[in-house]
């Protein structure tokens, strides 16, 4: 009996000390594979549209701030790098660049495209590859359609839809304020395509549900290049004459050729101009009162959210959005409210640089 009792009492300390040694174990391997993470470098490529393009500067200083930023709290490194073509309307150069980059097999891409169907094959592609894929602004689908979305990690956007139905309230709040009732007013925007149309087709919607009595242009197009945008703005005046009441540009490119021609014409008080994203040009405009409002995507943010998705995704080894994409609204900006500290931040992020 006694022996019975002495090995029982040897046979619970041995599992004791068994499951003591395990849990040790475990805590050891968990530890280790914790500390892995710590000091791991990632190669990380953003793609811009144009190097030379303020806007997608603004995307990148949101981009490069949230590596440091992640950098520091995960401990990791990242070996970044920046290409792209020059200009928007290189859409071509875009996609052999887009190519290149999943040639160099980097962890992720970040990176925003403004020809949606040659873009496709490449983002599946670079996902078939096992490189993390996320599109800032303009991605392979319009928004939260779900479009292409197999082909992608995450997408931070802004609403085009939205975009447009703000630039239309904001025309007409301007219209009100000059006592403006009726008239023509110019339609301008770069490219055709089917992100890209939303900001006209719904500043169209939007505007004669709350200005019936306006007529719109046919939408003029400038392919991105500034001095097209101010030679059409240019014709849409001089045919219309002191019918026209305005122009509306579907981005800041077409924005700073319409400015262009609106200062040169010297239309007058009665006459309401309002365009869509922001740059030196369309700010020394909305300060000379030649541009009454400009709708401004925060760039900025939307660099920020989608580098740190694509480190996150890295570290963590799954997408932690629990949407796919992702609405970053835009905001209304006049020459009222355009010195506010927020607003001169969204005008001018290389103040948030780090």
């Amino acid at each position: 009996m006694k022996t019975r009792k002495m090995l029982s009492v040897l046979l619970v300390g041995a599992m004791t000390f068994l499951l003591a040694a395990c849990g040790n174990k475990a805590g050891s391997s968990s530890k280790s594979a914790e500390e892995e993470g710590k000091g791991k470098e990632y190669h990380v490529i953003y793609l811009t549209p144009s190097t030379a393009s303020q806007f997608w500067t603004y995307v990148g200083i949101g981009v490069e701030n949230a590596m440091k930023d992640i950098e520091k709290s995960e401990g990791i490194k990242v070996d970044y790098e920046v290409v792209g073509p020059a200009e928007e309307s290189q859409t071509e150069d875009y996609v052999t660049t887009f190519e290149e980059c999943i040639g160099k097999q980097p962890d992720a891409i970040v990176t925003a495209t403004l020809a949606i169907d040659a873009t496709v094959p490449k983002a599946q592609e670079a996902t078939n590859a096992g490189i993390v894929l996320n599109f800032v602004n303009c991605g392979i689908g319009t928004g939260d359609d779900g479009a292409n979305e197999e082909y992608y990690n995450e997408f931070y956007y802004c609403s085009n839809d939205t975009i447009g139905e703000m630039a239309a309230e904001a025309f007409k709040d301007a219209m009100d304020a000059k006592g403006i009732k009726e008239g023509i007013l110019g339609m301008n925007t770069n490219v055709e395509n089917e992100a890209l149309n939303h900001r006209v087709d719904s500043f169209r919607t939007k505007i004669a549900e709350i200005a019936p009595e306006l007529e719109l242009t046919d939408t003029y197009y400038n392919g991105n290049v500034v001095e097209t945008a101010q030679e059409n703005a240019e014709n849409i005046i001089s045919t219309y004459g002191n019918k026209l009441i305005g122009m509306y540009s579907g981005n800041n490119i077409t924005g700073d050729g319409v400015c262009n021609a609106v200062a040169a014409a010297k239309v007058g008080d009665k006459f309401v101009n309002v365009a869509v994203d922001s740059d030196d040009i369309e700010i020394q405009a909305l300060k000379n009162g030649v541009l009454d409002a400009i709708i401004v995507q925060d760039a900025y943010a939307q660099g920020y959210k989608c580098m740190e998705n694509v480190l996150q995704t890295l570290v963590q080894g799954k997408n932690p959005e629990s949407e796919k994409q992702v609405n970053c609204p835009p905001v209304v900006i006049t020459k009222d409210n355009m010195d506010e500290e927020e607003m001169q931040d969204l005008l001018d992020p290389t103040r948030l640089q780090k």
